[in-house]
């Protein structure tokens, strides 16, 4: 969802701008029904989630969950 907003408004709708932001929508700026510019929340920026096995061999990544199972395991004996 974005919010548009014409430029001359926004003094009166600050805390209605802020709350779209927050609730991590955007806001369209106009000024005579043109866009003038855009707000968006900083998550929109955000790197995506890496996955943790990224960069590994395969190898690496099965010694890693055999080390995860004998952690389980471990963790469940005591």
């Amino acid at each position: 969802m974005l919010l548009e907003i014409d430029i001359a408004e926004v003094p009166a709708r600050f805390a209605e701008v802020m709350a779209t932001i927050a609730a991590g929508f955007g806001v369209i700026f106009l000024k005579d029904g043109a866009a003038v510019a855009r707000l968006v929340p900083e998550s929109a920026f955000a790197p995506p989630d890496l996955d943790p096995d990224a960069g590994l061999t395969p190898e690496e990544r099965e010694a890693r969950e055999v080390m995860e199972m004998f952690q389980s395991a471990m963790n469940d004996s005591f």
